[in-house]
């Protein structure tokens, strides 16, 4: 349905129709590669990580591309519904990382789990130019943000972001019950 009205949409539309486009298949690549996993037990968090990994290189990045997404994943496992609304929220920031960090075309994501400080930790880091340059390219309506912050009290986290010129970290920390 939203290839159809895609086709047929004012250019100034195509970018909204565009953005629907790729969360919808995302979605579908999540549930996908969660059914795959232990018949909806416990999704291995690094092996999903890889999945999700591979599905936004494949779809938004192609194998010539001179961005890379890396994975840096302790062995842990979380259930079948943190697992969607994770792989939604990774999603979503190294999908900002592509589309707003590199406008060179080329750098570094790095997708990372694991435990700190006595907490579970979720990570997204890139090496692009950092929140404050990647902001001043951004139109649109902020709605990726929105998406982050309900994505991460669904999981009931807590976000925090730091940016800079050698980059932008998104730290995800999730309650360990």
């Amino acid at each position: 349905f939203v290839a159809f009205e895609l086709r047929d949409a004012p250019e100034a539309c195509a970018d909204g129709y565009q953005s629907m486009q790729t969360r919808i298949g995302a979605i579908a690549q999540l549930y996908d590669l969660i059914s795959r996993s232990a018949a909806f037990g416990p999704v291995q968090v690094g092996q999903y990580l890889e999945g999700i990994a591979a599905t936004l290189t494949s779809s938004l990045l192609g194998e010539t591309s001179k961005i890379h997404i890396l994975v840096e994943a302790e062995p842990l496992a979380v259930t079948s519904e943190h697992a969607v609304t994770l792989g939604l929220l990774v999603n979503e920031l190294a999908t900002n990382a592509v589309k707003y960090a590199f406008p060179s075309g080329e750098g570094r994501i790095a997708l990372g789990f694991g435990h700190r400080d006595g907490e579970v930790v979720l990570t997204v880091s890139d090496d692009g130019v950092g929140h404050a340059a990647a902001s001043a390219q951004i139109g649109g309506s902020n709605m990726g943000s929105r998406f982050v912050d309900a994505f991460t009290r669904q999981l009931g986290g807590k976000l925090a972001h730091t940016s800079g010129a050698g980059g932008s970290t998104f730290t995800v920390r999730l309650p360990t019950t």
